[in-house]
């Protein structure tokens, strides 16, 4: 048994940190392109179960994270390619894909501090604030 309740001590019971996962089913989202659906489905539906008092802030923390994701990538890839096709101004949509592109780091970003922040057992300082 570990000292902190909420911090993992074996392999397996790193497997059983449920906001551990969803950090990992996160980072995966950039080889699969779509496991952070599964991740915040996840965070949705362990939120709405029992949870330890840290875990809460995590799952808000992740959700948090999701919709960053998805208004960024629905504003980044409409207002380039909008920018692209109507105006014709490549350098406006390329500022649109550095954008997107400072949100995917910022995204990383915040889920390995999630991940981190799991792995110890902490809650998260501030989960519903938009940076780290």
């Amino acid at each position: 048994m570990s000292e902190n309740p909420g911090r993992p001590s074996t392999f397996s019971e790193l497997l059983a940190n449920r906001p551990f996962i969803i950090s990992v089913l996160y980072l995966a989202t950039y080889f699969t392109g779509f496991s952070c659906v599964v991740g915040v489905v996840l965070a949705y539906l362990f939120k709405s179960g029992q949870t330890e008092d840290w875990e809460e802030s995590h799952y808000d923390y992740h959700i948090r994270t999701f919709w960053i994701l998805v208004a960024s990538a629905f504003a980044s890839l409409t207002g380039g390619i909008a920018v692209a096709a109507l105006a014709e101004n490549v350098a406006l949509a390329v500022i649109f894909a550095l954008l997107f592109m400072a949100t995917l780091i910022l995204i990383a970003a915040r889920t390995v501090l999630a991940m981190i922040n799991a792995v110890r057992g902490k809650a998260m300082t501030n989960p519903r604030t938009l940076l780290l």
